[in-house]
């Protein structure tokens, strides 16, 4: 296999996977990233890795020159606008004749907007890049299992064997490994065919807060219980990290979520598995990954 891929965000949690399936998978690399000298470990593993910023619209063409598809998902942070980025990226790809574009959106797009620019951007940018004639493919992953490594969580885990979270105890989630959206960009970057869909992405398993308990506590071996924490908790700890801002933002989002239909963040994989069949993990194998993360303070 000799198709060359231009990965974005392969330094950070949710993108590595990705890069690392594709070397598996047999293709050739690519990783834009803002400092090449921090991704050392990406270049040691095959990737061609090359400094740009997706904000630069010529250092975005440089790497996109001469790749055959395209792995795009957005940084997470307070600073920039998404959508420009997004943009930047697609254009790249349109003029370099790119033959597929699988877009990670980090979250679940609103079947309508909602008023909240966290959430809503998300519409934009589907739209955006189905008008942009980038033969493209969606996925849509519900939460992330690695949401559960924050500060939100760790240290009441370590010290209380506490878990808090900001979604109420009887709400159902299907939790998703960062690892198998990897599993599934991969399947997806080897489907040209499946160009047009989107899928919505969850693990095996939804998961209610004592769901949760009983895989961390059988995981780890000790009783781990559930708490579920307020927006406004939950908010203030990602305002010390991102700003007031993005506190604002997160905490109407989870407000949001807390008054979405019950089981909003349930997802029948059955239909995705058909199409994309790949190995899913589950919250308790996960925990055991990770497990040296939890230990007791």
């Amino acid at each position: 296999m000799n198709e060359l891929i231009l990965t974005y965000g392969a330094g950070g949690a949710q993108g590595a996977p990705v890069a690392h399936g594709l070397l598996d998978a047999g293709y050739r690399v690519r990783a834009l990233v803002t400092d090449a000298a921090k991704n050392r470990a990406l270049n040691d593993a095959g990737v061609e890795v090359v400094a740009g910023d997706l904000a630069d619209m010529d250092s975005v063409r440089r790497a996109t020159q001469g790749v055959d598809k395209v792995f795009l998902m957005l940084p997470f942070s307070g600073g920039g606008n998404p959508l420009e980025y997004a943009q930047n990226a697609i254009q790249a790809a349109k003029e370099g004749g790119v033959k597929l574009l699988v877009l990670n959106t980090s979250g679940q797009t609103p079947p309508e907007p909602t008023g909240l620019p966290m959430m809503d951007y998300r519409i934009h940018l589907e739209r955006g890049l189905r008008g942009s004639g980038v033969p493209n493919i969606i996925l849509r992953p519900t939460a992330y299992m690695e949401n559960f490594l924050g500060p939100w969580v760790l240290p009441r885990l370590q010290a209380e064997d506490v878990l808090a979270y900001p979604v109420a105890a009887d709400r159902p989630t299907s939790w998703i490994a960062a690892q198998d959206l990897g599993r599934f960009a991969v399947a997806a970057l080897g489907r040209p065919e499946l160009a047009g869909q989107a899928f919505d992405l969850g693990g095996p398993q939804a998961l209610k807060g004592a769901d949760i308990a009983d895989a961390f506590s059988t995981a780890l071996g000790r009783e781990i219980r559930y708490e579920a924490t307020t927006p406004e908790q939950f908010g203030a700890i990602m305002g010390r990290m991102m700003g007031p801002e993005a506190e604002a933002g997160i905490v109407a989002a989870y407000r949001a979520g807390a008054a979405a239909p019950l089981d909003s963040m349930v997802v029948d994989m059955q239909d995705v598995m058909a199409q994309l069949p790949v190995q899913q993990t589950t919250l308790e194998q996960w925990v055991r990954q990770q497990v040296d993360l939890f230990a007791q303070a």
